[in-house]
C-alpha cells in the first residue's frame, strides 16, 4: 500500500515537472514571435523574433527602451509607467486592419499617414523602423525578418 502511494506521488511529480518545462520553453529568453495571422493573411518574408528583453534592457547589456517608445494609449501617448508584469493590450486590437493599405490619389501626407496607421503591419513597421534609424538599428528587410 505505501510502495503504491510512493509510486503515485512520483509519477505526479514527474509529470507536473514534465508539464512544467513544456510550459517554460514556449517562451524562451523574451522572444516574442510576431506572427499575427489576423493582421497578415500570407506571410511573404520570415517571421520576425522579437526580443524583448534584449530591449528592454538597460544599457550596455540591451537596447535600453523604455515602455512607451513602443506601448501608446489609444489617444498615442506613451505608456511610460509599465511594468514588465502589468497587462498590455495586442497592438491589433486598435491598429486592426489586415494586410497593407493601398494609397489612394489625392491623399495628403498627413491623411496618408493615419490611414496607414490602421494596419497593424504598417504600425509595427513605422514603430519599429523609425526607432532603428534613430538608433543605428537594423532597417533591411532581411535584417529582421529572416530568410523563409
Amino acid at each position: 500500500m505505501k510502495k503504491s502511494l510512493i509510486l503515485m506521488v512520483v509519477a505526479g511529480l514527474a509529470i507536473l515537472l514534465v508539464a512544467a518545462s513544456i510550459n517554460a520553453g514556449q517562451k524562451t529568453d523574451g522572444i516574442i514571435e510576431m506572427k499575427n495571422e489576423k493582421a497578415v493573411a500570407q506571410h511573404k518574408m520570415g517571421i520576425v523574433q522579437f526580443t524583448h528583453d534584449l530591449h528592454f534592457a538597460d544599457k550596455p547589456d540591451g537596447h535600453g527602451v523604455g515602455c512607451g517608445e513602443c506601448h501608446h494609449d489609444a489617444e498615442g501617448k506613451p505608456l511610460n509607467d509599465l511594468k514588465a508584469s502589468d497587462p498590455v493590450k495586442s497592438c491589433f486590437e486598435c491598429h486592426s486592419k489586415a494586410d497593407r493599405p493601398r494609397k489612394p490619389k489625392d491623399i495628403s501626407d498627413e491623411d496618408w499617414q493615419a490611414m496607414r496607421l490602421e494596419y497593424y503591419v504598417e504600425a509595427m513597421h513605422d514603430n519599429c523602423i523609425e526607432c532603428h534609424k534613430a538608433q543605428s538599428g537594423p532597417v533591411k528587410c532581411t535584417d529582421c525578418h529572416p530568410k523563409p
